[in-house]
């Protein structure tokens, strides 16, 4: 059985695909997609991780992204899953972005940006009730 480890940000689904149809041994290693890998680990694209086994077969892995980390997230070619830039983040109703473990505040509320997804936490505060005195003359 051949064993894959997979050391990212990313969640790697547990489930590995033989494609046997597009396998072919070699004395060099597998044939996967058009391309000749070596016996051992190979990445075949940044969500593709494989493994070619000395038989000529390859098995690889579905990448699989759990994601939550930040709202202004970007898609890195280089990387399966999407990166932030700024580190993690939650965004305000009104639109602001605010730094992981930060407190935002405006006359009207203060959100906070906890561990808990990307949404901020927020308390709206309380506005004095004005009082007009009518006297009667």
């Amino acid at each position: 059985m051949v064993s894959l480890t997979i050391h990212s940000l990313c969640l790697t689904a547990a489930i590995f695909l033989t494609v046997s149809g597009q396998d072919l041994v070699t004395s060099s290693g597998c044939l996967y997609h058009g391309k000749v890998y070596p016996v051992g680990s190979f990445q075949a694209s940044p969500c593709e991780p494989c493994q070619c086994t000395a038989s000529g077969q390859a098995y690889c892995a579905v990448v699989d992204c759990f994601f939550g980390g930040c709202v202004d997230a970007v898609h890195d070619p280089n990387h399966c899953c999407p990166v932030c830039p700024n580190g993690r983040n939650c965004k305000a109703p009104d639109g602001t972005i605010i730094k992981h473990g930060d407190t935002y505040s405006t006359a009207d509320m203060t959100c906070h940006c906890s561990h808990f997804g990307t949404h901020a936490e927020c308390a709206y505060k309380l506005q004095p009730i004005q009082v007009v005195d009518h006297q009667v003359s």
